[in-house]
C-alpha cells in the first residue's frame, strides 16, 4: 500500500503558498503593500495576512488576483490539482 502521508495537502501550506504567489506579483509591479491596498480599497495590514498565509478571506484572495491579471493560472493550477486520482485531505 503506497503511503498516503506524502500525497496530503495542508490548508496552510495552500496559504503560505498563495499569499507568497501574491507577494510575488505585487513586488513585480512595484507596489508596497500600502499602495495595493489602496488600489483595491483593502487595509495594509489584510495584504500582509493575505501574503503571510495568515486567515485572509478568498475574497481578498480573488481581488488580488484579478488585480494582476492572473485568475487564469489560478484556474489552470486548480485544474491541474484537481485532476489528479489521489486521495487528498486538506487537514
Amino acid at each position: 500500500m503506497e503511503n498516503i502521508l506524502f500525497n496530503v495537502i495542508k490548508v496552510s501550506d495552500v496559504k503560505d503558498q498563495l499569499g507568497q504567489w501574491c507577494k510575488s506579483l505585487r513586488k513585480r509591479q512595484g507596489l508596497s503593500q500600502d499602495e495595493l491596498g489602496k488600489q483595491l480599497n483593502l487595509s495594509r495590514l489584510t495584504i500582509q495576512h493575505l501574503e503571510s498565509g495568515k486567515n485572509s478571506t478568498l475574497e481578498t484572495l480573488l481581488k488580488v488576483l484579478n488585480h494582476f491579471q492572473e485568475m487564469d493560472e489560478l484556474y489552470q493550477y486548480i485544474h491541474t490539482k484537481s485532476v489528479n486520482p489521489l486521495p487528498k485531505s486538506l487537514y
